[in-house]
């Protein structure tokens, strides 16, 4: 049987779209933008506007809507309602007169990312609520992505994507996008603009923040932060998620020269607003951090997190980053981690917010330096902030065996 043979028949558009998973529907809209000189000009969106019937942004805005109903149900999704309503705050500071056009969803997975749809779908990973200290970091990270909308950027690549050939092939080769959140690729494989969109929405974001009146050098910290942590990844090529922006480094001086024009204005930070806000997720955000199993960076990351707490003023979260850190460290194993790792857990205990976790860790690690009377010390501390323990009976024969010993 022939090739040919095999071939399906050639559906519509609003065929495909109807039937397409999210992943493909945001690949063609965002992965695929036409040459600058090739596109018709497209005017900002308006505060409202919805796409005429029948026209090619309107089969956009029909996937997306598609797309949207998924993540509603999707398993990753934060449904907290505090946190929301705050990420959701911030979202409408930024957009300002489009506020009412603009979901926002949290999804949770440890990477940094955030992503904006042409329907006004907008996503912010956990990792990056991790990442950011304040509310002006958000609110830069926010309006990057609100430009992206404003500036109808997936329209333009959907417009060329649609008559391609290779986009059409997709469809059968890529999962939905709620599948591939779960790894680094993740949304960043889907939403792809090119590296003027990429700078333009820089330029638009930045503006629109300061002129609210945050803090003009939040994206020199943001991207400041990430170069380190792209330094300290052992991938020899850029990371999935910035792989169409323009590099990181560019981000940081074009972002520093951005802040310099500003220089003496006051802006608004917001840590305490942010700290509060995120304070009761950040164990399980760790936590996840250290699911990646990317030691390397994740010992940037979280190294990070501890000393801009401390440089603020911030003893609150001393001893659970301390933790997470020593747990870096240990799960690493190289060369002296293991005694770094003993030395984060001892520094992390002396702190009241340190999780029940970092005494079970430092009791085995007292346990195996022979030191028994400290070891069960630590071990009642644990089982006194987590009575509730799984590992209770074992903990507690530990206990009576480290007691009973010549």
């Amino acid at each position: 049987m022939s090739g040919a043979a095999l071939r399906p028949p050639r559906r519509p558009a609003s065929a495909l779209l109807r039937s397409a998973p999210l992943s493909w529907v945001l690949a063609c809209a965002l992965a695929a933008p036409a040459p600058a000189s090739a596109a018709a000009p497209v005017e900002p969106i308006r505060p409202g506007e919805r796409p005429s019937p029948g026209s090619t942004e309107a089969e956009l805005w029909y996937g997306m809507d598609q797309a949207e109903r998924d993540i509603k149900t999707a398993p990753a999704l934060v449904r907290d309602p505090a946190l929301n309503a705050y990420v959701h705050g911030v979202a409408c500071k930024v957009a300002g007169e489009h506020c009412a056009d603009l979901r926002v969803y949290i999804v949770d997975v440890p990477v940094f990312n955030a992503s904006m749809a042409p329907n006004g779908t907008m996503l912010v990973f956990t990792g990056a609520l991790l990442r950011m200290q304040d509310e002006s970091e958000l609110a830069l990270v926010l309006g990057h992505e609100f430009a992206h909308y404003r500036q109808r950027h997936g329209l333009r690549g959907w417009t060329k994507a649609k008559s391609t050939t290779a986009a059409m092939a997709s469809i059968a080769i890529i999962p939905s996008v709620v599948a591939l959140a779960a790894s680094l690729g993740g949304l960043a494989s889907v939403s792809k603009f090119s590296r003027d969109m990429e700078r333009e929405a820089d330029r638009i974001g930045f503006d629109r923040v300061v002129g609210l009146g945050y803090d003009p050098q939040a994206g020199a910290q943001v991207w400041g932060r990430m170069l380190r942590e792209e330094k300290s990844s052992k991938r020899s090529k850029p990371w999935p998620v910035f792989a169409s922006h323009p590099n990181t480094a560019e981000r940081l001086e074009d972002t520093a020269a951005a802040a310099k024009t500003h220089a003496g204005a006051p802006g608004e930070i917001g840590r305490d607003a942010y700290q509060a806000a995120m304070r009761p997720w950040l164990d399980r955000w760790l936590a996840g951090e250290l699911s990646r199993r990317t030691y390397d960076t994740s010992i940037q990351v979280i190294g990070d997190l501890r000393e801009e707490a401390l440089r603020a003023g911030d003893h609150g979260n001393q001893g659970l980053y301390g933790y997470y850190l020593a747990e870096a460290y240990r799960r690493r194993g190289k060369n002296d981690d293991r005694q770094r790792s003993a030395q984060l857990l001892s520094e992390a205990v002396a702190h009241a917010d340190a999780p029940p976790a970092a005494w079970r860790e430092q009791a085995y690690a007292l346990r195996e330096r022979k030191d028994a009377a400290a070891a069960i010390d630590a071990f009642r501390r644990y089982l006194a902030a987590a009575p509730d323990a799984e590992e209770r009976p074992f903990i507690e024969k530990t206990i009576a065996e480290l007691e009973t010993a010549p």
